[in-house]
């Protein structure tokens, strides 16, 4: 029985996330829009950086460097920013309709 009211939650909050980021992307500023993507940026990068350091505090040695530990960390960071491409496309589509409605109203002046 929990985890359908965990599940729920989740859903929650990624809907009201959504909302606020179309509701950042409608504005008239055009940076408010791209303050939760920059902040799931920061936190991927945040994410990453904790676990190198995480690594240190266990072993007691810095992180070898190989190409799997390259490759794991770009497919970390691809895996952190999923949820970003998302609010970039929100934002991008938001943005667009209102670049319409702009130049539908400058079309409707000059009509004038």
């Amino acid at each position: 029985m929990v985890l359908p009211f965990r599940v729920l939650i989740l859903l929650l909050l990624v809907a009201a996330v959504i909302a606020l980021q179309v509701f950042l992307s409608r504005r008239k500023a055009w940076w408010p829009g791209l303050v939760l993507p920059a902040i799931e940026v920061a936190y991927s990068i945040f994410a990453i950086f904790s676990a190198i350091a995480g690594y240190y505090e266990v072993y007691g040695k810095g992180v070898p460097v190989t190409a799997s530990l390259i490759s794991d960390i770009f497919l970390a960071f691809v895996q952190c920013n999923i949820f970003t491409l998302v609010l970039l496309a929100i934002y991008f589509v938001c943005r667009r309709g209102q670049k319409r409605k702009k130049q539908l109203d400058k079309m409707n002046i000059q009509d004038l």
